[in-house]
């Protein structure tokens, strides 16, 4: 009986072990004509984005339609704190994207159109003898999708 337990032990730990170790990652790569694919396929993917850091925190994540990045999309640094956030519409970005620093500041702000930068304010932390309505803001002109 005991040597029962033993083995029940090493095969529950060798199993939550291999279920880890299981993620459903997909190898994409991104092909000259922009859309995303599975390593080796031949359609365009369509399915979750999900990339991790090497450290194994969470890098990017959104969904994929037929190549294109498509709705919310988040990236964190490798701290594990928000990074950006914004939306894509048919692979470009759409309104309002925002980007922290490793310490979860927001820095910046951005208005999107059709994968075209409309305006985009760098926002600077704020003085603490300064009010939060004082803090500086830079504004740029369009920019294509990055």
């Amino acid at each position: 009986m005991k040597w029962f337990a033993i083995i029940a032990v090493c095969l529950a730990v060798v199993l939550y072990g291999l279920n880890i170790l299981n993620r459903d990652e997909v190898e994409l790569e991104q092909r000259e004509d922009g859309l995303y694919y599975k390593t080796g396929a031949e359609t365009a993917f369509t399915g979750d984005g999900l990339v991790y850091h090497p450290n194994g925190q969470k890098m990017q994540q959104g969904k994929i339609e037929a190549g294109k990045q498509t709705g919310a999309w988040k990236s964190w640094h490798p701290n594990g704190n928000l990074e950006w956030e914004g939306n894509y519409i048919d692979g470009k970005k759409e309104g309002v994207w925002t980007r922290y620093d490793g310490e979860g500041t927001k820095t910046k702000e951005s208005s999107w159109e059709e994968g075209v930068e409309q305006i985009m304010f760098e926002l600077k932390p704020a003085n603490p003898a300064e009010s939060p309505a004082a803090a500086p803001a830079a504004k740029t002109e369009q920019k294509q999708n990055e």
